[in-house]
């Protein structure tokens, strides 16, 4: 019966999707651990009709889904995932005035860049973050005290029931490193942020200076998710603090290892399984834990056997 059931659901897919659906494609080189296995469906949208079209398919069929942009923000288990990958590739920008709309799929690095391009001020701090707008907004990326939730003014969703909706800012319910498409099966589509006008020369120069201080801590050219854990905003303590106090930086599981000049860094040194970066993260909770009575948060997204809970998009 299960077989069956298999087969009716690969027919319906491949005759709704078409030849850009994938079957058992790696993850691994999707993301930027560069770890994980097979997913069972692998499709890439371009278009937003695309994203839509292969969301409300997973949902009637009853398939496990999981949209993924840059993949900068997931760990992929390393038996994969049951279920369909979709990777969204929705990426057309707009500007009038002092509005940017961008479809979700659009890379942080060309949204900074447009902003520069027509002299809009506010989005330096993204500088150097990977990922996706997508991803940004779904976990309310931020750094040096702001966060692009700041900037959004509306957005248009695909909602758990299926329709197209429009929302403003207030619906996203944005706080540190959380949007409410956490708690919902809504799917951001495009988006638009409110900026300010400024000087291109400027702005430029405040890019290099985000950038400049990045390259110091993040390993950049080496493969990793980026900051593993929250930093702890209820009691102004960095996560990266914390974890240097416990010696992190000496520690490793396999060749999974944390970062020598970051403590709130876990990189695959090789090639590292998924299972040791889980273990190597969970190590580091006991111990900060254990000295500091703080229990750490995941920035990261699990993905596959050890995260039961469907996610509708990542961090990227």
């Amino acid at each position: 019966m299960l077989a069956t059931k298999t087969k009716t659901v690969r027919r319906e897919l491949k005759s709704i999707l078409g030849e850009n659906l994938k079957e058992k494609e790696v993850l691994a080189p999707y993301t930027s651990f560069k770890i994980g296995g097979e997913a069972d469906y692998f499709f890439r949208a371009k278009r937003i009709d695309e994203l839509t079209n292969a969301v409300l398919t997973a949902r009637e069929l009853g398939i496990p889904y999981f949209i993924l942009g840059k993949g900068n923000n997931v760990l992929v288990s390393d038996e994969g995932f049951r279920g369909m990958v979709i990777k969204n590739e929705c990426r057309k920008t707009e500007v009038c005035d002092t509005t940017i709309a961008c479809q979700s799929g659009t890379l942080l690095k060309d949204l900074v860049n447009s902003a520069r391009e027509n002299s809009l001020q506010g989005f330096e701090f993204l500088a150097g973050i990977p990922g996706t707008v997508g991803g940004a907004v779904f976990g309310n990326a931020g750094a040096f005290g702001k966060s692009i939730g700041e900037y959004t003014e509306e957005a248009v969703l695909l909602t758990s029931s299926g329709n197209i909706e429009i929302v403003g800012r207030e619906y996203f319910d944005f706080g540190y490193r959380y949007s409410k498409l956490k708690k919902t099966m809504d799917v951001l589509l495009s988006v638009s942020f409110k900026l300010k006008k400024g000087r291109k020369e400027s702005i430029g120069k405040r890019i290099e200076q985000v950038w400049e201080k990045r390259k110091k801590s993040i390993p950049y050219n080496k493969k990793s998710a980026g900051c593993f854990f929250k930093n702890v905003k209820d009691k102004g303590i960095s996560a990266g603090y914390l974890l240097d106090q416990v010696g992190a930086k000496k520690m490793s599981v396999g060749e999974a290892k944390v970062f020598s000049k970051h403590a709130n860094i876990i990189i695959n040194s090789k090639n590292a399984k998924a299972k040791d970066v889980k273990k190597l993260a969970r190590i580091l909770k006991e111990r900060v834990k254990k000295r500091f009575k703080i229990n750490l948060e995941e920035e990261v997204i699990y993905l596959g056997k050890f995260n039961q809970r469907r996610l509708p998009i990542d961090n990227i």
